[in-house]
């Protein structure tokens, strides 16, 4: 019996949405004619068109990174010892300030090479300057003076040696054995990946530095609703001050199928946080008679978008343009300014609207 009942609904449940409609079979088939007390049993409900001056910004899911560039990693550039960590997760430094305390060995050798290649240097171009005078007056030979020159180049060379190997070795506060890094930038500490006692190797990560005033969106999009949008476009921050523009649309999509696009983000009230997720704005480029409707109000036919228009005798099924779409939102044009799409009851229409 229950299947019987079942069938029974579905055998006639066209029949009463035909004798809602109440169409004849001379109406254009694009024209669906309906009284007012069958739009009220259908539950449909209409807004009016708009024309835009500019186009709307649509919203879209977005998450909040840091760009590269944002982002300084402080490492050891040899293997030590941590002795101290000034620092922790969560800590706003300035330029300059100490970050980690490494002790090592092959500190001390390298600024004591360091010294004697000054000296050595400071020697030979102290020699060359006399046996320039001496060539000069005649006292000297030439060949002489040429192997003094080769000399300051050679210590000069020694000298950019010493410097470049002691630089290799990390920059900050050297003592010693021991050096300190300093902070290269201004920012939060992120992330400390050492401890006191930690014995490290040269290149290892210790501190991570970001600086929060330059942010930046991933927005997810599907390849539809990328077509829509273009690089330089303007996007703003729900319930926020945050504003950027779009700075890249990757070329490839991800593993979600999404197309990702990224904006830069400026927050003067440092109100977002790295990772969290947000609405996103993106604002249109100027359109001359762009219209917003809800998403809900298109149907397709062959992949065509459409709309229901009302009209006196009940609602045209009206092909339109679509400009850019989001989970909410359409804007689309090829409509009348003021003209009024059905918005519920969507899906009695179309049904009626392709004899389903």
């Amino acid at each position: 019996m229950a299947a019987g009942f079942l069938a029974a609904r579905i055998l006639v449940a066209p029949i009463v949405v035909s004798a809602l409609f109440g169409i004849a079979s001379a109406d254009a088939a694009d024209a669906l004619t309906l009284t007012a007390a069958q739009k009220k049993n259908l539950g449909i409900a209409t807004v009016a068109a708009a024309t835009q001056t500019a186009s709307p910004a649509l919203t879209y899911p977005a998450r909040v990174t840091l760009p590269p560039a944002s982002v300084r990693v402080v490492a050891a550039a040899g293997a030590g010892l941590v002795t101290q960590l000034h620092v922790q997760a969560g800590d706003t430094v300035k330029r300059g300030v100490p970050l980690v305390t490494l002790s090592m060995p092959g500190l001390a050798d390298a600024q004591n090479a360091l010294t004697q290649a000054r000296l050595k240097a400071q020697l030979a171009a102290g020699n060359a300057a006399r046996d320039e005078k001496l060539y000069g007056e005649g006292l000297i030979a030439e060949s002489r003076l040429r192997a003094t020159q080769s000399e300051v180049q050679s210590a000069r060379a020694s000298l950019a040696a010493a410097q470049a190997a002691i630089s290799l070795l990390g920059t900050g506060k050297v003592s010693g054995s021991a050096i300190t890094l300093t902070a290269p930038m201004a920012g939060v500490v992120t992330e400390s990946m050492a401890e006191p006692g930690q014995r490290v190797d040269a290149g290892m990560a210790l501190v991570k530095l970001a600086d929060l005033s330059k942010l930046a969106l991933e927005i997810p999009l599907s390849p539809a609703q990328a077509r829509q949008v273009a690089v330089g476009q303007s996007v703003t921050v729900a319930d926020s001050a945050a504003s950027g523009r779009i700075t890249a649309l990757l070329p490839q999509l991800n593993a979600a199928q999404s197309v990702l696009a990224r904006a830069s983000l400026a927050d003067p009230q440092k109100l977002l946080r790295p990772g969290q997720s947000v609405q996103a704005a993106i604002a249109g480029a100027q359109s001359a008679g762009g219209l917003v409707v809800p998403a809900a109000a298109l149907v397709w036919k062959d992949a065509e978008p459409h709309v229901f228009v009302e009209t006196a005798q009940g609602f045209t099924a009206t092909p339109v343009q679509l400009v850019r779409q989001n989970a909410s939102q359409a804007e689309i044009s090829g409509l009348a300014e003021g003209s009024r799409v059905a918005v519920r009851g969507v899906a009695a229409l179309k049904a009626q609207w392709l004899g389903e």
